[in-house]
């Protein structure tokens, strides 16, 4: 029925009858650490607030990584990205919205992946993930841009542009981790997916 939807209607229409992403909830100050792994978000909330994109995106990664304890190795797998902390994701996420006024955020880029026909831990046409970079931002032409130097780092990037934490961008295993993050969102709760869609 989602198929069907998606290749009948507009992306715009489209979007507007998939689920949105939940407003964004006051971030609190002691709400900042994480109960699942002692993670202080402070530092990036700082970064958000006074608009520091770029370094904001970097500092994203840089969780990414201290949250699934790859840090040294400074890549993650992504078996690991299964499973992700709830709540680690969850603040992230508030951050970035929070501070974007919702115009970034994972959660502002998955009704856009779902409208793209993508869908969470699983797969699906490079075709359908061309589309969802060419909706972002991160995909121009033919070509995937080259990430963190040619991201747009201010509010007039295209919604969900950021955060796109990651160093660069490999065709066929950023499909599969952006898939599984996608996923995590749902496993999380952070987003919902459509009555048709769920299993």
């Amino acid at each position: 029925m989602i198929t069907a939807l998606l290749t009948l209607l507009p992306v715009d229409q489209t979007l507007a009858q998939l689920p949105s992403a939940p407003a964004p909830e006051k971030v609190e100050e002691n709400a900042l650490i994480s109960q699942e792994t002692g993670i202080n978000y402070a530092p990036l909330q700082k970064l958000l607030a006074k608009q520091k994109w770029r370094d904001a995106n970097e500092k994203t990664y840089q969780f990414f990584l201290k949250a699934t304890g790859r840090e040294v190795q400074g890549w993650i797998a992504q078996e690991q990205l299964k499973e992700f902390p709830c709540n680690d994701l969850r603040i992230m996420d508030q951050l970035w919205r929070k501070y974007s006024d919702n115009r970034f955020g994972f959660t502002v880029q998955f009704p856009i992946f779902l409208a793209t026909g993508n869908r969470p831990g699983r797969l699906t046409t490079i075709e359908a993930y061309q589309d969802f970079g060419d909706r972002l931002g991160w995909h121009k032409g033919e070509d995937w841009i080259i990430f963190k130097e040619n991201l747009n780092y201010s509010l007039s990037a295209p919604v969900g542009h950021l955060p796109a934490p990651r160093p660069e961008y490999l065709v066929t295993g950023g499909r599969l981790d952006y898939s599984n993050l996608a996923g995590r969102m749902v496993s999380c709760q952070l987003v919902s997916l459509p009555k048709a869609e769920k299993m």
